[in-house]
Order: structure tokens, then sequence, then C-alpha cells
């Protein structure tokens, strides 16, 4: 008889293993994701003067959360106001005031397969709150906002960059919000002032936000090699981009408005243009085939480096064959702010260009033929537009693009920051139907 049970209870633990796995879902799980408490919202008559007492009450700081709200903080967590829709009334100080809000929101967000990081929702009691203080609603934040809307399963009734808004059973509001509490890992590389805790667009000029690399000392430095033709003038450039810290080749580099490195070549006296791309060579090395007579060309580079900060890079080549000097400086005339270029026609309105500060540059483009405005701009290496702008004797250069992202025209501005006054000449591309136009300007900055 022992025999036999013993030989059961072996069978069992035998079996159970292969019963436990069959009944396990095959494949990887996907992770679950999970928010955690963040703040209490409420509405009162007037949100400056509640915050006062508030913060005195509660003990905590000052908060100010754009796009969320004003309110005390407390830790990692915050206490919101809000300004009640229309005058306040007796009724409004009626609402609810969020007793059983926590336990509805947690089990709201168990039904939606999320997970909450501490169950724990602390509702400050009302004699810490303004007198007419009226609950609202609760908030969650989450560290990837997007990841989270894709799990849930109800939708929200709003949405935002930064906030999502949903309706629970009850009627009640709850929020998730992009966590405001985590360090910036992402900037523009355009406008380094544009930073994220998460990968999104930068707001200006619509690119895709890059991780911001460790601090670098030193420069980057850009070997420029010619390709001399027996006739004089050059074929083509080589470019090799070495490491500030050990002058070694760049390993890589990020694409930047669809390539990793946009290559702009001027020459002297500002008649020639040309902003091409160079292919990278299995040497780590930049080649590009580009014929250019003789003469004296100022050749500048933009691109990001893996693990770098933004850079551009310019230098003075004279190309064999060219025996005038090569110091001379063209002379340069504002005006006129007008161009027709492949049956385009551009105007540049630059009244609010000043230096030392953000400019306005408002380019408006029009069919040379119809004088109706051109609405059918596309895409131009993943701008609306391209800008380089450079002083008379190229010693000062600079790439912007259009402020605000994609548009189909008829209206593209920019927003540079002139370092100086006087006279700069600039070149705009613009795409449409496949065709890259390219107009210049002088621009007298004052």
């Amino acid at each position: 008889m022992k025999s036999l049970i013993r030989g059961l209870a072996c069978l069992w633990f035998a079996l159970t293993p292969m019963v436990l796995a069959q009944s396990r879902p095959a494949g990887p799980q996907p992770a679950r994701p999970s928010v955690r408490f963040h703040h209490v919202h409420y509405l009162v008559s007037d949100p400056g003067a509640a915050l006062g007492p508030a913060v005195e009450k509660l003990g905590g700081t000052r908060a100010l959360l754009p796009g969320v709200g004003i309110g005390v903080r407390l830790g990692r967590e915050y206490v919101l106001f809000d300004r009640f829709d229309g005058e306040v009334s007796a009724s409004q100080p009626a609402r609810p005031q969020g007793s059983n809000a926590p336990a509805e929101a947690l089990a709201w967000l168990e039904t939606q397969g999320v997970g909450v990081e501490s169950p724990v929702i602390a509702v400050p009691p009302a004699e810490a709150l303004p007198a007419d203080a009226a609950f609202d609603h609760l908030a969650f934040a989450a560290s990837d906002l997007g990841v989270v809307l894709k799990r849930m399963k109800d939708k929200p009734v709003s949405v935002t960059d930064n906030v999502a808004r949903f309706r629970l059973p009850s009627g009640s509001i709850l929020e998730i919000v992009r966590d405001t509490d985590r360090p910036d890992a992402y900037w523009c590389p355009m406008h380094p002032d544009v930073r994220r805790p998460d990968r999104a667009k930068c707001p200006r000029c619509g690119m895709v936000l890059v991780p911001i690399p460790p601090a670098r000392l030193g420069d980057y430095q850009m070997d420029v090699v010619l390709m001399p033709r027996a006739t004089g003038g050059v074929s083509g450039l080589t470019l090799t981009i070495r490491d500030p810290a050990w002058g070694k080749v760049v390993p890589s580099f990020e694409d930047v408005h669809e390539r990793p490195l946009h290559l702009f070549i001027v020459s002297r006296d500002l008649e020639t243009f040309a902003h091409v791309h160079p292919e990278r060579q299995k040497n780590g090395a930049f080649a590009i085939r580009h014929d250019l007579p003789p003469g004296t060309y100022g050749v500048m580079a933009d691109f990001l480096p893996s693990n770098g900060p933004s850079q551009f890079l310019q230098r003075v080549v004279v190309t064999p064959g060219y025996a005038g000097s090569p110091f001379v400086t063209p002379t340069l005339t504002a005006g006129p702010t007008e161009a027709v270029t492949n049956g385009l026609t551009i105007s540049l309105d630059a009244r609010e260009v000043r230096p030392r500060r953000p400019s306005t540059l408002r380019f408006h483009v029009t069919d040379a033929a119809t004088k109706q405005p051109v609405r059918d701009l596309e895409p131009f290496l993943g701008a609306a537009g391209h800008l380089l702008i450079v002083s008379p004797d190229l010693t000062t250069a600079f790439h912007a693009h259009p402020d605000g992202g994609l548009t189909n025209g008829p209206d593209v501005t920019f927003d540079p920051t002139f370092p100086t006054e006087g006279l700069y000449k600039m070149w705009v591309q613009f795409q449409r139907k496949g065709q890259v136009i390219t107009s210049s300007f002088v621009v007298s900055v004052r």
C-alpha cells in the first residue's frame, strides 16, 4: 500500500510541471505597463489666492506644471488647483470630495491591465484646502504615455501630447499625464534648449529628438582632402571627422533631416552655392563627386555624432589653379526682397530681424505665372525648407530650419539668431513637384 502511495506521489510530481507548462500562454508575455499616482485636482474660485494658504498648511512648495496646472508639490506628488467654469455658485462646492475616487481609480486601472506603483493614494484633508474647494479628478503619471495608452482597453475622451483624460463608470474623470519628474534624456539637434525625458518631436522644427550626449571637452576636427583635376579645380571632396578626445575617426553618426551629414559649399564671392550630401566610405570618411572650378570656397559640414553634440564645422579651401587672393571679401547690398526661381516667386519679409536674439524671416511663395499662393510645397529632407546664412567674410555661417514644423505653404517662417549687426547673405531651399528650388537674398541686420 505504501509503495502504491509513493508511486502515485511520484507520478503527480512528475506530471505537475507538464500540466503547469501546458497551462501557461505560449511565447513571451508583454510587460504590464504601470503608472504612479501623480496629483489630485481641485476646482476653486481663485487658484492664485488658494495657493499660498495651501502651501503653508500642506507643507510643500509651489509648483507650475505646463499644460497641467498650478498647486503644491509634496515630494513626487501634487495638489493642483484650477478655476471653476463660469461663476461660483452654492452648488459647485457640493461636488463630490473624492472620498471614493482612489478606490474607483485603482479598480478601473486594474480592469485596463495597468499596474500602479503604489496603491496608497493620499487625498489631503478638507481643513488643508480652501473652503470652496471641490474635488475634480485624480491623475496618474506614466513614464511612457504612448505605451500605456496602447494597452488601455477604454478610449480616452481627450488626448494631448502630455495628458489623456478618461471617463470612469461613475462619470468622474481620471487623467494619465506624461511624467514630469524624470530627467531630460533627449534634445533637439537644432534647438538644444528643447529637451524632454522621452523621445518626441521638437515643437519648433518638428525634428525627432535624439539622446543627449555626455559632456565632451574639446572640438571635433574635420579634415578636407581635395580631388584635383589636371585642368584645374577639383572633381570632389573627402571629409574625415575626428573625435575631440583622441583624434580618431568618429565611428557613427545620427541621421538628421534624413542624412548623416549635410555639406554646404559657398564660393568666396558668394555667387556659388551647393547643398550636397557626401556618402560614408568603408574607412569612415565621407566622399562626394562635385566639380568646383579654381577658386576659394567655404566648406561647411552639419552633422550629429552618435554620443556627441550637434556640430557645424567650417573650413576654407583653395582649389588648384586659382591665382587670385583668398582673402578678398565681396561687397554686399541689402535687397531685393523678391526672387523668381523655377516658376515660383519667393518674397522675403525681414522686418523683424534684430541681432543677438531670435529673429523672424518669413518667406511667402506664389506661382510666378498665376500669382496665386502655392500650397503644394513638399518636405525637403524632412523639413518645410532649409536656410543657410553666411557673413560676407564666411567666418559666420549657420544652417536653420522652419519654425513650426512641416507646412505646404504659402508661408514658411524661420527664427535664426544673428550674432552681430551687419549684412548677411542667405540661401533658402524649398521642394515642389520633386524639384528643389533655391533662392538667395541679402538682409541687413541692425
